[in-house]
């Protein structure tokens, strides 16, 4: 008697050949050799843990990936290889080595975004029967005296912004007060107003003498 789980799948063998996957129940067989080999297909966790490799302007970090896999295919899981993750791990490992190193390392710290499954990732996943999603890049690990120049230099370019901000905001009234300015050069009358209008901000009195009459002879 043979029961298969809702969460699993059975390889079925008979005198070494491969008679067909059973299905979820339950089943009796009344004849010998066969053998039967459970396959999981519940959705795992496969992690990748940090591999040190150096970027493209040589520093060395480590960097891990992780993604979401199941097994689809329970023969090919089976028959495939001896230990299926193993490969997919390796496959995983050099896809690893061969991004870091095409990237500088400002470039590994702000991350490495996958928008799909690598594709060697995901030809080692298809012949050992997984199928892979939610690829990710994680865990980048830098020595620490790098991580705190990174840090400084992003700190450094961040100041930078703001003086240079500060200084074109400081142009900018220095324009507008120079524009402002040579108005009032050109128009006495507006200098006057503005004068009036500034004492009246303060609570102060402006008091305008009044040209003196004249008199025809």
């Amino acid at each position: 008697m043979v029961t298969v789980m809702t969460h699993e799948r059975v390889v079925h063998h008979r005198h070494g050949a491969l008679v067909d996957v059973l299905e979820p129940g339950r089943y009796r067989f009344w004849t010998t050799g066969h053998t039967f080999t459970r396959v999981d297909t519940r959705v795992q966790v496969f992690d990748v843990r940090p591999q040190e490799t150096p970027t493209s302007d040589g520093i060395s970090v480590k960097v891990g990936a992780n993604a979401l896999v199941a097994v689809v295919d329970p023969v090919a899981h089976v028959e495939h290889a001896v230990d299926p993750h193993a490969v997919v791990y390796d496959a995983v490992k050099a896809w690893l080595r061969d991004t870091v190193r095409q990237h500088t390392l400002e470039q590994v710290l702000t991350g490495i975004v996958v928008e799909t499954v690598p594709p060697a990732v995901a030809a080692a996943a298809a012949a050992t029967g997984y199928a892979v999603t939610d690829f990710a890049v994680r865990d980048v690990i830098v020595p620490a005296e790098i991580r705190r120049a990174a840090e400084e230099l992003v700190t450094a370019r961040q100041q930078a912004q703001i003086g240079l901000e500060r200084a074109r905001g400081e142009v900018a009234v220095t324009r507008a007060l120079a524009n402002g300015a040579k108005v009032l050069e050109d128009h006495p009358l507006l200098a006057s107003i503005r004068l009036v209008e500034t004492a009246a901000r303060h609570g102060g009195t402006v008091v305008v003498e009044r040209p003196a009459d004249r008199t025809t002879s």
